[in-house]
């Protein structure tokens, strides 16, 4: 589990977060679909659709994910950067 008073995240809340953002994004596809082809408009509409359904709904469920992802490296780099510097290389 995260330390909060580190700032390490959860994993298993970020994994839920994860799987979340999949059930959203498989259900706005199905409902895009439903929609274009009830409206009987081109095809081109859903990927357009699925676009900006990315854009407005998709990346922003994922930036804690995008965060932590980047303070693990930052951490593994540092952690790295310490052992060099101790073993003296």
């Amino acid at each position: 589990m995260g330390d909060p008073t580190l700032g390490v995240p959860d994993t298993y809340a970020l994994r839920r977060r994860v799987l979340l953002t999949g059930l959203v994004a498989f259900g706005l596809f199905l409902g895009l679909g439903w929609l274009v082809a009830w409206l009987d408009v081109a095809e081109a509409w859903l990927l357009i659709a699925m676009a900006l359904a990315y854009v407005v709904v998709i990346r922003p469920m994922l930036r804690p994910v995008r965060d932590a992802i980047r303070l693990r490296r930052r951490l593994a780099y540092s952690a790295y950067l310490a052992e060099k510097e101790r073993s003296g290389e």
